[in-house]
């Protein structure tokens, strides 16, 4: 259902389109690809290293936890902490990684890829001993074949006021665990206690995810992206840009010299999602103030740490995702705000203008997460022009839930 609400956008923009998949999609999870009307314009799925609703998995086991558009319309799917699927236009399974993908990945030029991964394991060192879930970066060939991956702990601890923060951080909330709840018994004690486990890696990090307090999930990595070189020289080409939601930590590292090149964010943000670098070389993230109940989004200077423009303070503009969600500058110049957990995506000028919006409504019975979505996201013109002269959409998914969208002249 489509609400328009003033005038259509400048010319040009009509074209944009947007993909999301929501997190109620299982057991049948699917991706929806939409225009600024509302209306859908492709839809992939498919069942893929799906757990059977007979398992009864926990949420952050369903469905599809991120979803991305190649240049030509295929998708790219992280079935979370089991496999990442591409899937063609059609929805036809092209192949199935099984590796335990979480949050997001980076497309390289010829077709590879980078994903988060992770698994548990031992640190020991120091007289400091914890098992963590330690996030990895994994890279793909063109074929989902797995190349190599890289630890995000031993790249971080390299840099030494991080690894002080992080053992804090691990100390602090596995005492807080131990006090509230007692050392945990059997099989999952076995693995608190060693790190150590038989069987998938999925089973293992479900244990220590479901942990009261998730002592164990100290990284929490959630955005991953490649970047071209820094204008002032801070990063060479290739950096990679990741965020670390639980340590309020924006990193930009080198996993090839396992090096942190620059990092930011601790005392200044809180819960943080999606940071890009923007043509400038300033970084743009979406602070969700997880701690304070409030999100926002910041244009950060990584050269001096100020932060030069932000979106979210006055009260016409307050919005408050605690989970999920993201933002993304757009070609017109414009910030795509992800609310995920309101279900709902927007876009604001420089000014703080809200000038377009779109909301979907949870399907209810899945038993999904408080989000109503990953994240919205805009796909290239090259794919949306492919997936628009397709002959007909796929007759996949259930039917989608009801949205609204329109653009607007003033403040939502």
């Amino acid at each position: 259902m489509t609400q328009l609400i003033s005038d259509p956008p400048p010319a040009g923009d009509e074209a944009d389109c947007f993909v999301y998949s929501p997190a109620s999609s299982y057991p049948t999870p699917y991706a929806r690809l939409v225009d600024r009307k509302g209306a859908e314009i492709h839809t992939w799925s498919h069942t893929a290293a799906q757990f059977p609703e007979s398992d009864n998995p926990p949420s952050f086991l369903r469905g599809w936890s991120h979803v991305e558009v190649d240049p030509d319309g295929c998708l790219f799917a992280m079935v979370p902490l089991r496999a990442l699927i591409k899937l063609a236009p059609d929805s036809t399974l092209l192949w199935q990684a099984d590796i335990p993908a979480h949050h997001d990945l980076a497309l390289l030029p010829g077709g590879g890829i980078l994903a988060l991964a992770g698994s548990p394991r031992r640190i020991v060192g120091d007289g400091f001993a914890a098992t963590v879930l330690d996030n990895t970066i994994a890279e793909l060939d063109a074929d989902g074949g797995l190349i190599g991956e890289v630890s995000l702990y031993d790249i971080l601890a390299t840099e030494p006021a991080l690894a002080s923060m992080i053992r804090r951080k691990i100390l602090t909330r596995q005492g807080e665990f131990i006090r509230a709840c007692g050392a945990p018994s059997g099989e999952v004690g076995r693995l608190f206690e060693t790190g150590s486990f038989t069987g998938p890696v999925t089973r293992a990090i479900a244990q220590l995810r479901q942990l009261r307090g998730s002592p164990c999930d100290i990284l929490h990595t959630n955005t991953l992206e490649v970047l071209p070189a820094h204008p002032a020289g801070l990063w060479a080409r290739g950096g990679v840009l990741v965020s670390m939601r639980d340590l309020d930590l924006i990193a930009v590292v080198d996993p090839n010299a396992l090096r942190v090149l620059w990092w930011w964010g601790p005392g200044e943000v809180s819960g943080q999602h999606q940071p890009s670098m923007l043509p400038n070389g300033n970084l743009l993230v979406l602070d969700n103030g997880s701690d304070v109940g409030r999100s926002r989004v910041l244009e950060v200077d990584p050269r001096t740490g100020a932060i030069v423009w932000e979106y979210g303070t006055r009260p016409d503009e307050r919005f408050f995702t605690e989970v999920a969600g993201g933002c993304e500058r757009l070609p017109n110049g414009n910030i795509l705000v992800s609310d995920a957990l309101s279900g709902r995506a927007f876009e604001v000028t420089s000014t703080g203008r809200t000038v377009w919006h779109w909301e979907t409504r949870k399907e209810a019975g899945s038993g999904t997460s408080r989000a109503t979505f990953y994240r919205l996201s805009r796909i290239s013109g090259r794919a949306a022009a492919r997936l628009l002269q397709a002959d007909r959409k796929p007759d996949v998914g259930p039917p989608a839930p009801p949205v609204h969208v329109g653009h607007l002249e003033a403040g939502m």
